[in-house]
């Protein structure tokens, strides 16, 4: 992320606010996308992986505990240093670092598996993260994004036009007694393709899958909206 994504700017109260939003038990992120990215993953023990914009670290603590080696990446400092002090182990490596920018503190042909959940909408141009991206991985690397669904955008947000590519301000956590401000970037469908067209890598899979039956035991809500159109776009891709 860069001077346009919304984290540069978080204190400790605006994180408080995000991290307790992400992290409701029914929220999308922990009845959709999660399960959703995991189903995705290669077999992660023995492997070296990168996770980009870690945030609060839950694939961070996934790939621990499935004995994978990672190093974890997030413009934050609050939510780095959060996570140094949760986790303690010699398999992980914390850097609080922008990665819209080269990220010369990591080697080339270094990760089996980039993980990067939901974070490419704060991001404006997609070009450059990916030749990083490609670069840290090894060949025959797997990347595995999740990020907004185009569709869901323009929907929810009510966008004047679906091919609007720009940056908005959304409210999030607005039931809650702190709702808060969060700006990230919405674009078309061919906006999301054409870096990733352009990119060295090869792609295995662009995906919208349907909601868990778990979802629909746990929240029939929101498994009916997500059973209407989906939520997120998850993409893999291999070097």
């Amino acid at each position: 992320m860069s001077d346009d994504a919304e984290l540069t700017s978080y204190d400790s109260i605006v994180i408080e606010d995000y991290l307790e939003h992400v992290e409701r038990p029914f929220s999308w992120n922990n009845l959709y996308e999660r399960p959703a990215v995991i189903a995705r993953l290669p077999s992660l023990k023995g492997k070296n992986v990168l996770d980009t914009g870690c945030a609060s670290g839950f694939f961070t603590e996934y790939a621990l505990k499935n004995g994978a080696r990672v190093t974890a990446v997030d413009i934050s400092k609050v939510m780095t240093e959060r996570l140094v002090a949760r986790i303690k182990s010699v398999k992980l490596t914390i850097f609080c670092a922008d990665i819209s920018r080269p990220m010369s503190f990591l080697k080339s042909n270094t990760y089996d598996c980039v993980i990067c959940s939901l974070v490419l909408h704060y991001i404006k141009d997609w070009e450059p993260l990916l030749a990083e991206l490609h670069r840290v991985l090894k060949k025959g690397g797997r990347l595995v994004i999740s990020t907004h669904h185009p569709f869901e955008m323009y929907q929810y947000l009510k966008l004047p036009s679906y091919y609007d590519f720009k940056m908005v301000e959304d409210t999030w956590g607005s039931s809650g007694p702190r709702p808060f401000k969060v700006h990230y970037y919405v674009r078309p469908l061919k906006e999301v393709l054409r870096p990733i067209v352009r990119s060295k890598f090869n792609i295995i899979s662009i995906d919208e899958p349907l909601p868990t039956k778990e979802c629909k035991e746990l929240a029939p809500e929101v498994y009916k909206r997500l059973m209407e159109r989906p939520g997120f776009l998850f993409i893999v891709l291999e070097k």
